[in-house]
């Protein structure tokens, strides 16, 4: 990353731990302090635990560790009459014939040997297989991260924890139960690495899953697995979305960035409850889609033309490519999305849009100022009528790089860079 880059990572990464689309997981070494008032929080931390060094350590040696299995050997003493059962133990078997008749040469005394499984580090062992194998192969949340790069590892290495739970004879034989923390805590000083890093892991993800962990906990776990956006526009467009919620409340609820949802954050302030979407349309009471039926029956030359060359157009993409024919004329979905309700009656009140240019060249501003123009004028409620000059208030903001503009004046959009963020107060 460039140096622009990491000032910007470390200016956001407070606000960036619940980001789990494509990047890459680094330290972040610059977290100094974390809003933890994160919703699916728990879902948040099972995947940190899952991106720990420690974690990924112990699958990866887990068939090597696995050599190391222990049992222990029982030793049970049986009084038999007329047959043998194991080993004979004469002492016994005199005690034996003399307590029960001494003239019987049939009573016999054996100890007979069994092996033992369920010795307390195996409980341990196995609990902790079992809750990474539920994690990977069967929680649906996590299994919609599988493609991701930054989650890649665990393609390669979840085979081991499978192999290990349905393959190997000696960890099917142990029972499954949830075992004291006071019998974890004990294993966590064996002297079998197998067992002590078993110990230590299920004890941090029970600490985790439990909320037994105060801020320097979840701040250390979200530093070793910070995920940082690999790609420099959508790292761009989330440092203006913090800075817009920096700039406006000291009390946000964040929201995983997973891809399910396109909600960042919100929080209320007065009578009044914010939304902040990134990469979206919103939510299901706006509209950034014009249907080509609104312009089919006009009379206006342009447009007339407009959805004749539309209407070819989809007759031509089905014919060369096969693709399927759209009935929309226009379609949009900005960089970010603030909206603002009435808390007592929940009516839409405001709607700030934001256009994100990373650029310092004046000609793709334009672009953006063009683009931000358009999702103004277009955007619609659900019934289908335009916002613009409703009851909401509809304005803009356009976020660029290191680009030279005049302060002018325009109740539609505001203009905003690094150092000049006044606009973004709402």
């Amino acid at each position: 990353m460039s140096g622009v880059e990491e000032e910007l990572l470390e200016e956001i990464s407070g606000f960036l731990h619940g980001y789990l689309k494509a990047g890459k997981v680094r330290i972040n070494s610059f977290i100094s302090k974390i809003n933890a008032n994160i919703s699916n929080l728990e879902q948040l931390l099972t995947i940190r635990f899952l991106l720990k060094a420690d974690t990924i350590e112990f699958v990866k040696e887990l068939p090597q560790l696995l050599k190391q299995f222990k049992t222990t050997t029982a030793i049970k003493n049986d009084t038999n009459i007329g047959e043998v059962r194991g080993q004979i133990d004469w002492s016994q078997t005199t005690k034996e014939r003399l307590a029960i008749n001494y003239k019987d040469k049939t009573i016999f005394s054996t100890n007979e040997s069994s092996r033992s499984y369920n010795i307390p580090e195996n409980l341990v062992l196995k609990e902790l297989l079992g809750l990474l194998y539920n994690v990977l192969y069967k929680d649906a949340y996590i299994k919609g991260f599988e493609k991701k790069e930054w989650f890649s590892i665990w393609q390669d290495l979840k085979g081991n924890v499978s192999y290990s739970v349905k393959k190997n004879i000696y960890l099917q034989r142990v029972d499954d139960r949830n075992v004291s923390e006071r019998v974890i805590q004990k294993t966590l000083n064996h002297r079998n690495k197998l067992y002590s890093k078993a110990a230590k892991l299920l004890l941090s993800y029970r600490n985790l899953i439990n909320g037994k962990y105060n801020a320097e906990d979840i701040k250390k776990i979200l530093q070793e697995t910070f995920i940082a956006p690999e790609n420099v526009d959508v790292l761009f467009e989330l440092y203006w979305i913090i800075q817009l919620i920096k700039k406006n409340t000291e009390e946000s609820q964040l929201y995983l960035m997973d891809g399910s949802q396109n909600m960042v954050a919100s929080w209320g302030k007065d009578t009044f409850l914010y939304r902040l979407y990134h990469d979206s349309n919103g939510s299901n009471g706006i509209n950034f889609r014009i249907s080509a039926s609104e312009i089919a029956e006009s009379n206006n030359p342009y447009l007339r033309n407009k959805y004749k060359s539309f209407t070819t157009l989809n007759t031509l993409i089905n014919e060369f490519f096969s693709r399927k024919s759209t009935n929309y004329i226009w379609s949009g979905r900005p960089d970010f999305l603030l909206e603002v309700y009435d808390k007592n009656t929940n009516q839409l009140l405001k709607l700030i849009i934001g256009e994100v240019k990373n650029t310092s060249r004046t000609d793709y501003a334009i672009t953006g100022l063009e683009e931000l123009l358009d999702y103004i004028h277009f955007v619609r409620n659900q019934k289908g009528e335009y916002l613009l000059k409703s009851l909401v208030s509809v304005r803009g903001i356009l976020c660029v790089g290191d680009v030279t503009f005049l302060d002018g004046s325009s109740e539609l959009v505001n203009i905003v860079k690094r150092g000049n963020n006044k606009a973004l107060e709402i």
